[in-house]
């Protein structure tokens, strides 16, 4: 009875157009009110459990440090940088537009904050040296898919919070795989390069060089003082965002970049994207809790054994069930969705839980480029100024490309567990 009316009631709310977090919560509140007998003080009570959590808190800090080194100049440094070591090349833009969102990837944590940064300075400067502008939206809105997979990721930190994975393990594991995801998204820009419009540009000398990685040398040092700090117990997940933020801001400062009203309306925008993300945290925590309590993460552990026992094809078919889900649903809202119902499916089938937790990011942040929603595409498309169903044929060399990464992940343990054993034990 809880089920029927959790999606009825769920789907009306979509259907009305009401917002996704709010649909989730109305939902949730109505099953439990009309199907379960409970009293509604468990609503707040579970809302409030679920964001009554120190590993939360690092959430808002990483937000406002990213904002703080977007607007203090370090993403500028690091696209300089990375066009003087490799805008030489043919597709030489496409290749620094991909390595400058690695360097983002380790400052940020998030791909949006990364694609806004990185793609508003890339994609016309691609644009303007001759490249198609389907071609720009593909590389851009895939390189910005490593924000959530290297570290530090907003994201590891909610699924840590969820299933008490060790935040700093999580971190580790997803160095190599967010690595070696952006090396192949390298690798086929450049085997698409002609098809793109790619061009060359001149190659700076070595003085030029120098100069543009002594200007990016405080920005790479941002990566090393968080994942070294969380790692050597200097300080927590928690504590490293705040070192973020007091980094960023005197670079900011020191650069010139940043003024009192300036930090005044970035301490805003990034409460704003905060608060957004924690109501959809809560509202999206209550409707888990209802797929729980009745029953249906059992159940669908019972459907998956009914299909097979082998785990790796029920590693396939959970790929699966991720993929669609992150179509539709977007990442945190589905990530907190879906963690709790597979609990029981991890612990049957002895997955471990640090390499399960990267292939489930990886998998769920593939729907940034998909229909129907594709936010990541979609803001490309914006900035590029083009239309999204021009470029979804350029984009699905590299969605590919990324399934089979994330995949890669699943069933090769070693690229998520080498890092976390060989520096934690």
């Amino acid at each position: 009875m809880m089920i029927a009316i959790l999606f009825l009631c769920f789907a009306a709310c979509l259907v009305i157009g009401v917002p996704l977090a709010f649909a989730m919560g109305i939902s949730a509140i109505a099953a439990i009110a009309f199907g379960s007998g409970q009293s509604l003080l468990v609503v707040p009570q579970r809302m409030n459990a679920s964001l009554d959590s120190f590993a939360l808190l690092a959430v808002p800090l990483f937000i406002l440090a990213g904002e703080l080194m977007n607007s203090g100049g370090i993403t500028e440094r690091i696209v300089r940088f990375s066009r003087s070591a490799m805008g030489h090349f043919k597709g030489g833009l496409a290749q620094a537009n991909i390595l400058s969102n690695m360097f983002m990837a380790a400052l940020s944590g998030s791909s949006l904050a990364d694609l806004s940064a990185i793609g508003s300075m890339m994609i016309p400067a691609m644009t303007r040296e001759g490249y198609k502008k389907a071609y720009s939206v593909a590389i851009t809105s895939c390189a910005a898919l490593m924000a959530p997979i290297i570290p530090p990721s907003v994201i590891a930190v909610i699924y840590g919070s969820i299933t008490g994975v060790s935040i700093g393990a999580l971190f580790l594991a997803g160095a190599v795989p967010g690595i070696l995801a952006g090396v192949g998204i390298m690798i086929l820009a450049r085997l698409l390069a002609t098809k793109g419009g790619a061009t060359s540009m001149p190659r700076e000398s070595w003085r030029q060089f120098g100069g543009a990685a002594r200007s990016a040398l405080p920005a790479m040092a941002v990566p090393v003082i968080i994942v070294g700090g969380i790692l050597s117990g200097v300080f927590t997940p928690t504590e490293a965002g705040a070192v973020a933020v007091a980094y960023a801001l005197l670079y900011g400062f020191a650069a010139r970049k940043h003024t009192a009203g300036g930090v005044y309306h970035l301490l805003l925008s990034a409460g704003v994207t905060t608060s957004s993300a924690l109501i959809t945290l809560a509202g999206a925590s209550l409707f888990s809790y209802v797929l729980v309590s009745s029953g249906f993460a059992q159940g669908a552990l019972d459907v998956l054994l009914a299909i097979t026992e082998d785990p790796q094809l029920a590693l396939l078919l959970i790929f699966a069930i991720l993929f669609v889900l992150g179509m539709f649903v977007e990442t945190v809202s589905a990530l907190i969705l879906i963690v709790p119902i597979l609990m029981p499916v991890v612990v049957h089938y002895g997955y471990d839980q640090v390499q399960f937790g990267v292939f489930t990011l990886m998998a769920l942040v593939l729907g940034g480029l998909t229909p129907p929603v594709g936010i990541l595409a979609m803001v490309a498309c914006r900035i590029a100024g083009v239309e999204y169903s021009k470029t979804f044929g350029m984009l699905m060399p590299f969605i590919v490309w990324w399934a089979a990464a994330t995949l890669l992940v699943g069933y090769v343990p070693f690229l998520t567990t080498w890092l976390p054993s060989l520096v934690l034990n």
